[in-house]
């Protein structure tokens, strides 16, 4: 058996496809575009947790796994086009083709891998050094996102970011 796509979206910019509190029923695949999975705290700050821009896998595995209420949100930060990948067929691995889980595999190790380095980046490195991980990790996205969103991710104000930006550029001139 194959991961079946259960459909293909065309989401519009700022278009939540997942909300706090939702069973999450889909992971999404982004062909085109760009998602984001964020939290918002009590104080209604949003805090950034991924970006997935084409190619790259979003979802709230705890959610879909537990069939527990997710903790975040899902959202277009671009217009996109995503296919919805039902997260029932994560439980059945058993019934999965070889090249499907290796396939499947190497998206989720490379996510875990992300994940972790954003943790240790975010207990243990400075502004600058997150700024340039950021780089490294989402190189089609430093032109293309807004700064608020760049600064929610790593930390930061936007005014602080511009800063950053601006020391960073004087250096490689």
């Amino acid at each position: 058996m194959e991961i079946q796509i259960s459909k293909t979206l065309k989401v519009s910019k700022g278009e939540i496809l997942l909300s706090y509190g939702d069973i999450a029923s889909y992971a999404f695949k982004v062909e085109s575009g760009c998602l984001r999975s964020y939290v918002i705290d009590k104080t209604g700050k949003e805090h950034i947790l991924q970006f997935a821009p084409k190619d790259w896998l979003v979802g709230d595995i705890d959610s879909s796994t537990n069939n527990k209420p997710s903790l975040i949100f899902i959202d277009a930060i671009e217009d996109s086009e995503v296919s919805c990948i039902s997260t029932a067929a994560f439980g059945d691995f058993a019934s999965l083709e070889k090249d499907t889980l290796v396939h499947m595999s190497t998206k989720i190790r490379n996510k875990l891998i992300a994940t972790n380095n954003r943790i240790i980046s975010l207990l243990s490195a400075s502004a600058k050094e997150r700024y340039i991980e950021f780089t490294k990790t989402y190189p089609t996205l430093v032109q293309r996102l807004p700064l608020k969103l760049i600064a929610s991710y790593i930390g930061i104000t936007p005014e602080y970011l511009s800063e950053l930006r601006r020391q960073l550029s004087k250096n490689i001139n």
